[in-house]
């Protein structure tokens, strides 16, 4: 970000062009002549993919579909706008003073119009000069130095005189959150809480109890946090993640109906709440909710392949046909934008929806293992499967060894942890009855095999449920089969495991414990971590014995 603002790179995006020209002449008084200009959502999406600016001014109402808020939130949280760039909306509607007030992401500052030129000019540099103030903590997270930016914030807090006391506090909590520092990052939410009452300081601190395991605690406080602030829709948002986590799919979905209520051109919800629905059976909704998804996405990052071969299937189910071809269609040009390996795969099932052949399912087989197939891919992948392959008779009979049963066992094994993600499973097979039941059973086995190794260990039969759960682990990838393993993996080094075995099994319990980054609550991760450390350090030398 450059020292003077007069070297500043502005964006004005506003649909009027009278706006846009009044707001560059008055940009223009502080010697910011650097201006670009759009006039659409899409087009400052573009504008901001293709330079880095230090201002943006723009408006909140588009006209149709997403407004400058929602686009604010996606931009920020896709990583495509630098904490250094200063952000002010523009607009006409005194009630936005609610919807940034209970903002996760908001703007640097707002001005309702209609406003002069010196308003705009003297916040600007009011802005400015905060994020100079903060630019060192910003460029320690530009260079995902998450350690070195909390230490920046402590150091700035430590001063005399804090003059953005408040926005140091947040980025603090915040870090302290993100880098699972939990215990620290719950002490400072619960001392921001004691002082004042602010939105984000209790959803942070729901957000700590989450990551510890304390749902209870987390629902409660997000709960609260609902009645106190209708508007929060970040709270509802963490709230809903939390119920599809667990399981809870209908009370998740009440819960995002009531965030779409807030923001209904919010890409990410949307996308979760349509795919949701389709876990759920409702192809109706799924589609209209992925369908805004799509519209308002445009050209967004946001946008993945996976939701728009979802809206692809749903169409399909409904007997859209050309819709659904065009969704296709859709997905292989995402692929082009983004060749990710999730993309792909959704790529992948869309050439098996245009062919309709089963072999074309088989080439995705080999990837079903990988650790970023994810649930939803699973998901999309049954309902293709369910699309293009018929039953065989009337009175279908599973054959684990061929497909498409083959398929429904790797993906059973991988995903079925709790009897809750089970009935996902089950439901988006909900209209073949063989395919629900051997989702079931097949789910009731990895149950049975990981009761059975819990049993062992309690026996302190460690060696045995070593060898019961490791393999088990390695070959499905299943999170709560691997939670176990590393579990057995870490009690059999810390009790009596021979020497010739320990490498080996060090090495072992440390890739199982890797891959459960993300898939087991934060604390039970770092618990496991911590035990695996001590197990890797090397002894403590005695000290000399001192005479006297």
């Amino acid at each position: 970000m450059t020292d003077l603002i007069s070297n500043a790179r502005a964006l004005i995006a506003d649909d009027a062009p009278t706006v846009r020209q009044s707001l560059r002449m008055t940009l223009a008084q502080v010697g910011i002549t650097r201006v670009d200009t759009s006039s659409s959502v899409g087009e400052t999406r573009r504008r901001l993919r293709n330079a880095e600016y230090d201002v943006i001014l723009c408006d909140y109402d588009f006209g149709e579909g997403m407004n400058g808020q929602e686009l604010l939130e996606e931009i920020r949280r896709n990583g495509e706008l630098p904490l250094s760039t200063v952000w002010f909306m523009i607009t006409a509607e005194a009630s936005y003073e609610k919807v940034v007030a209970v903002a996760e992401v908001g703007p640097d500052d707002y001005l309702i119009k209609p406003f002069s030129g010196s308003q705009l000019i003297d916040r600007l540099n009011i802005a400015w000069k905060k994020k100079k103030a903060l630019q060192v903590i910003y460029d320690c997270i530009a260079e995902d130095n998450m350690q070195g930016a909390i230490e920046a914030a402590r150091g700035l807090l430590a001063k005399p005189e804090v003059p953005y006391k408040s926005d140091l506090l947040r980025l603090l909590s915040t870090l302290l959150l993100e880098t699972n520092q939990l215990e620290e990052a719950r002490i400072l939410f619960e001392e921001i809480l004691a002082s004042r009452l602010v939105p984000w300081a209790k959803l942070g601190l729901a957000k700590v109890y989450n990551k510890q395991g304390n749902k209870t605690k987390a629902d409660q406080l997000l709960q609260a946090s609902i009645v106190q602030h209708s508007q929060y829709v970040d709270a509802y948002e963490e709230l809903a993640n939390m119920y599809m986590n667990e399981g809870r799919l209908d009370e998740a979905m009440v819960v995002f109906d009531k965030c779409l209520a807030i923001t209904p051109n919010n890409i990410n919800r949307l996308q979760k709440a349509g795919n949701l629905a389709n876990m759920l059976g409702d192809s109706a909704k799924a589609k209209t909710l992925l369908s805004r998804a799509v519209n308002c996405g445009g050209n967004s990052t946001a946008l993945s392949a996976n939701t728009i071969l979802q809206l692809a299937i749903a169409a399909k189910i409904e007997d859209s046909l050309a819709d659904a071809e065009k969704y296709l269609r859709m997905v292989q040009e995402r692929v082009r934008k983004d060749d990710s390996h999730q993309n792909r795969i959704s790529a992948q099932l869309a050439s098996a929806i245009f062919s309709g052949k089963t072999e074309d399912l088989s080439k995705i087989e080999t990837a079903m293992t990988d650790d970023d197939f994810s649930m939803e891919l699973a998901i999309s992948f049954i309902m293709t499967a369910h699309l293009i392959c018929p039953p065989s008779n009337e009175t279908e009979t599973a054959n684990s060894s061929a497909p498409p049963y083959r398929w429904l066992s790797i993906l059973s094994k991988r995903f079925v942890t709790t009897k809750n993600m089970s009935g996902i499973l089950e439901s988006t097979a909900n209209q073949r009855p063989a395919w629900k039941q051997f989702i079931q059973t097949t789910g009731q086995e990895i149950t049975d095999v990981n009761n059975t190794g819990v049993q062992l260990m309690l026996k302190s039969r460690f060696d045995e449920a070593v060898a019961l759960l490791v393999p088990e682990a390695q070959n499905t990838r299943n999170s709560r089969l691997t939670l176990s393993a590393a579990h057995a993996s870490v009690k059999y080094l810390k009790a009596d495991a021979p020497a010739e075995m320990r490498p080996a099994l060090l090495k072992t319990a440390n890739e199982l414990i890797s891959r459960l980054r993300g898939h087991v609550d934060e604390s039970v991760y770092l618990s496991l971590r911590n035990d695996l450390d001590e197990l890797l350090s090397p002894p403590e030398k005695p000290g000399k014995e001192t005479t006297e």
